[in-house]
């Protein structure tokens, strides 16, 4: 899920400031993002923030369509937040040097019908950040991140990646 402060420019967000990973497997049949999107949202509410998008990616790395499942979860955000996002993760442009943010972004246009958006996300600091993000995926931080889907597993895992967070602040 992608969250922002409850501003909106034209309809949009300005400012994504902050992901909560979801789930770790495409279960259509799974009740777990019903159960988060609850969850998230009383958390996100309270730190002044909006669930304004939902991103994913494949374990294919050639594989960049948007799935029913990830649609449906788009779909969702999108009738209770105008400007919705949903963002596929180009996993081939994820490298040890990563030269560009990777990401694809559509925009909610209609109910169930989502366009590719026709500007592109800026990121804060573009340079810094890739760098960093280069660096994390070298030192493999990936492996530390908690999902919603793992919490519910273990509740004392926290989805909200506090320690993982305060490491790659720490890195920008």
């Amino acid at each position: 899920l992608l969250t922002h402060k409850s501003d909106l420019k034209n309809g949009r967000p300005t400012k994504f400031c902050d992901a909560v990973p979801l789930c770790h497997l495409n279960t259509g049949l799974s009740l777990v993002p019903e159960i988060a999107l609850a969850q998230v949202s009383g958390i996100v509410g309270a730190a002044g923030t909006v669930i304004s998008g939902f991103y994913h990616a494949h374990d294919n790395l050639k594989d960049n369509h948007v799935d029913v499942f990830s649609q449906k979860i788009a779909d969702k955000i999108a009738e209770n937040q105008d400007g919705a996002v949903l963002v596929t993760i180009d996993s081939k442009r994820l490298a040890l040097k990563i030269q560009n943010d990777g990401l694809i972004v559509r925009h909610n246009v209609a109910e169930g019908a989502w366009k590719l958006s026709e500007k592109k996300l800026k990121l804060e600091h573009e340079s810094i950040t890739l760098a960093c993000a280069s660096a994390l995926v070298r030192e493999g931080i990936f492996r530390e991140l908690v999902d919603f889907d793992n919490h519910l597993d273990d509740i004392t895992q926290d989805y909200v990646n506090v320690e993982l967070n305060m490491k790659i602040d720490s890195c920008l």
